[in-house]
């Protein structure tokens, strides 16, 4: 009877133990610092002389911080960047499209956001189109970008309207064509087309539609060399419960809702 005691107890007093022991934390990489390039791609990366900011790194510092870590982040061409996630002296590149070249060199999160390309236009006829074959079957011009790659719907439809199609050098060149009415909606990425109506103080005169074109996750990559893959899974864990919880729709909202972000 007496060891039957000592052995329940004992039992109970290692069940009690792992009930209340901390949870174990993940190692943060770099001693405790990870750091980021970044090249100026509105909003998700903000570059002003030295100083980094934007949508990415909002959400990056929020999880690094859930996760104990902190974030050092550093201007640097897109080229370099990328040289640099391979050797391992940089840690983080977002957002990215999945490849399988980058998969030799580079962990990716779970899907960060989804990257679309939508029309916008002028206010008044934010409702008047649902896709882009219905806006070419209406005769209207669409300005784009020189040889951006636009996916979707957009390359087929672009040979059987080729006269509707107007072309610049820009995406400011584009928007000051739509302002103008001298195309009936551009076409773009949804984040990044804001960004660029918030700076030329157009946000009154041009929407965003719901008329999605083109739509691909973007992943957060991570180096091989300077981060494990166990660290990689604790940072999606907290980025999905982030992406369930809210708490990321409430980052993110402020650079998408044209009325109401903050650069």
């Amino acid at each position: 009877m007496q060891v039957r005691a000592i052995l329940s107890a004992l039992v109970m007093g290692l069940a009690f133990g792992l009930l209340s022991a901390p949870a174990v934390s993940h190692e943060c990489p770099r001693g405790g610092t990870l750091i980021a390039g970044a090249g100026d791609y509105r909003p998700y990366n903000i570059v002003e002389g030295e100083e980094v900011r934007g949508m990415d790194f909002e959400v990056i510092e929020t999880i690094l911080g859930k996760l104990g870590c902190d974030l050092l982040k550093v201007p640097l061409p897109w080229t370099r960047h990328l040289n640099a996630l391979r050797n391992g002296t940089v840690d983080i590149a977002t957002p990215v499209t999945k490849t399988p070249e980058r998969e030799g060199f580079a962990y990716f999160s779970v899907p960060y956001i989804q990257a679309d390309e939508v029309l916008f236009v002028r206010a008044e006829n934010v409702d008047t189109y649902e896709s882009l074959g219905e806006f070419f079957q209406n005769g209207k011009r669409l300005g784009v970008v020189r040889d951006y790659a636009y996916g979707g719907s957009f390359p087929a439809l672009s040979e059987v309207y080729p006269q509707l199609i107007e072309m610049t050098d820009s995406l400011e060149l584009n928007l000051k064509q739509l302002e103008l009415g001298r195309v009936d909606a551009i076409l773009g990425e949804t984040y990044v087309v804001t960004s660029e109506i918030l700076s030329l103080g157009l946000s009154k005169v041009i929407k965003v539609t719901n008329a999605v074109v083109a739509s691909e996750p973007n992943y957060i990559m991570f180096s091989k060399k300077s981060v494990s893959q166990d660290f990689v899974a604790a940072f999606s864990k907290e980025l999905q419960t982030m992406q369930e919880n809210g708490e990321f729709d409430r980052i993110t909202a402020r650079y998408k809702d044209g009325d109401g972000a903050v650069y």
